[in-house]
């Protein structure tokens, strides 16, 4: 791709070509470039002025952070951790270290820029170191151990202090601005400066700061602000200890508020507010169940009218399409979801990480429909080209290929798996790894292969997104099994269908049939964890019987420890228990 014309080069005498646009516009414009199919254009003007601008060397260090979060794979995570490092320290630095792209890319208002780089510049900096430890957290929290959550804790604790005192020094400045031009009105003395510094927002040479400045600071401190407070509220509840220990708590709501101002800024993380947003409603809502269990579609109107408003800005970006695709997904629109994906993944030739993303959804889609051999293409391609667990990849592969009733290459596949596990702690190799030990002792069976693909879709919480059309083969499988051992599985799949498709009193029974079958066994605690948690679900629906499925609840939390999938169950059980005390403290 040819490189968009946001900025011109400077000529060889250093010529100003840019007249009008100061680092922040262009530092927007870059994130603009990445957010519309060209994350290399992006990435090439990031660099081409990382050491002149705090803000352009933000921007190339997220650029690796966003390559890395997409694609999961550890090469990718510690070299970003790198980048991420070496923007925390340059703009830790009072070396004299971007000053040079002010000069190059000076506007008009030249006098005024000069004067206003005290205040302003000191809140961008830190701003940027504060991002930079939240990225940093992100990306070693992904490993999913203690000493990845202690690490990101710390990193946390440091930004969140950061951003605490920069929410509370922007806006202390902008109550000043309101008390002065409140000031200016009443005496009508626009020039009037008495006890300027003590009635106006002034930076420490008694120079004013417009209204504009400090409105993209403070979207620039709440992006951070927000983003920590989200992914507080969304950390696993064994590390909730953790969190209060280091001394802050999650708040969701506030988290939202500041992203969603973010996003309406001229702060160059806008575009970024809007994809977190985004990400907030089409993925962690559904996932983690935080509107019921009950409803996985909750989040797709202000979703869809997040991309509405911005469609003029990101017409043809292939995150945008992507996440249309995810709305169509939530709401049962399964065809419409394929499409958009598709759409998707042609917007992002040449950028790989998307273009998984894509693949990876698409793959989904099919093995939901119960379309193994397409598919099987789909995860193919991922076991090849991704770097990110070849063991979960292997496994689907495994599964689908026995789906279909290969089963001789289902078993030479599903063998290599245990040897692909990286990390014993990656809660899905773990799991996929066990399974295709416990197979390697058993006969496998094409019956049995196609129970496996529908656990998948199951605990990925996807039930809820397929339509009763969709759901009916489902029950076709559970009825095929034949082998006793596998029937506490068949029962909690066939209990959870049920439920989708509002037979109630089957559910029930089928439900409470996995977890008698369980009863006494060694393994696959999961199940009767995730058996109750579905009752639960089914409970809660009605009046007379909440108390009943706050109490499983509770039995879930204080009975089962350390199986498969706890992290993210615990998560959907707290956010119950949470909504359950909210109601009744409000009826």
């Amino acid at each position: 791709m040819a490189e968009k014309p946001v900025i011109a080069d400077l000529d060889s005498n250093g010529s100003d070509e840019t007249v009008g646009q100061d680092e922040a516009e262009i530092a927007l414009n870059g994130m603009h470039m990445l957010l519309n199919n060209g994350f290399d254009e992006a990435q090439a003007l990031f660099e081409r002025y990382k050491n002149e601008s705090a803000l352009m060397h933000a921007g190339y260090s997220f650029v690796y952070f966003m390559q890395a979060l997409m694609s999961f794979e550890e090469e990718r995570i510690d070299e970003a951790v790198k980048v991420l490092q070496e923007t925390e320290k340059a703009c830790n630095t009072d070396s004299g270290i971007f000053k040079s792209l002010r000069k190059k890319l000076r506007s008009k208002k030249k006098k005024e820029s000069e004067q206003q780089v005290s205040v302003e510049e000191r809140i961008q900096r830190q701003v940027v170191v504060a991002d930079s430890l939240l990225y940093q957290s992100i990306l070693v929290m992904t490993s999913q151990d203690i000493a990845g959550y202690m690490k990101g804790g710390w990193h946390l604790r440091r930004a969140w202090k950061i951003y605490e005192k920069l929410h509370k020094e922007v806006i202390s400045l902008q109550e000043k601005q309101a008390k002065l031009k409140h000031s200016r009105s009443k005496n009508s003395l626009p020039q009037n400066r008495v006890n300027a510094t003590q009635e106006g927002a002034y930076d420490d040479n008694e120079n004013e700061l417009p209204e504009e400045v400090l409105s993209r600071l403070l979207g620039a401190v709440n992006f951070g602000f927000g983003t920590f407070q989200l992914c507080i509220s969304m950390v696993p509840p064994k590390i909730l200890k953790l969190i209060e220990f280091l001394g802050f708590e999650g708040d969701r709501v506030a988290g939202l508020a500041a992203l969603d101002h973010t996003s309406r800024s001229k702060d160059m993380k806008a575009p970024l507010a809007t994809l977190g947003l985004l990400w907030y409603h089409t993925v962690l809502r559904p996932f983690f169940a935080l509107d019921g269990a009950n409803d996985c579609s909750a989040g797709t109107e202000d979703a869809e009218q997040i991309i509405d408003s911005k469609e003029r800005e990101f017409e043809h970006s292939s995150l945008f399409l992507f996440f249309r695709g995810r709305i169509c997904k939530l709401r049962r629109k399964s065809d419409e979801a394929m499409t958009m994906y598709s759409q998707a993944l042609e917007a992002a030739a040449g950028q790989r990480e998307i273009e998984l993303m894509c693949q990876y959804e698409i793959g989904w889609c099919n093995l939901m429909k119960l379309n193994y051999s397409e598919c099987l293409n789909n995860f193919k391609r991922l076991k090849d080209e991704t770097k990110w667990s070849k063991c979960y990849y292997t496994y689907l592969m495994g599964v689908c290929l026995g789906a279909m009733g290969d089963l001789l290459a289902a078993e030479e596949t599903l063998k290599k798996v245990p040897g692909l596990l990286k990390k014993k702690n990656h809660q899905i190799e773990a799991f996929v790894s066990r399974r295709a030990e416990k197979i390697k002792k058993m006969v496998l069976t094409q019956e049995y292969c196609r129970l496996l693909t529908l656990e998948l879709v199951f605990l990925w919480h996807a039930l809820p997104t397929c339509t009763p059309t969709e759901l009916q083969p489902y029950l076709n499988v559970c009825d095929m099994q034949t082998d006793i051992k596998s029937f506490h599985l068949k029962c909690l799949l066939e209990g959870s269908v049920f439920k989708e498709l509002g037979e109630e009193e089957l559910a029930i029974q089928c439900l409470e049939e996995a977890i008698a079958r369980h009863q006494g066994m060694k393994d696959d605690h999961h199940i009767a964890a995730f058996a109750n948690y579905e009752l639960a679900s089914i409970y809660i629906k009605k009046p007379e019987t909440v108390a009943k499925a706050k109490s499983l609840l509770q039995y879930i939390k204080d009975t089962y420890k350390d199986y498969d999938f706890e992290n993210r169950l615990t998560v959907r059980i707290n956010n119950a228990l949470r909504k359950l005390k909210e109601n009744e403290l409000s009826a």
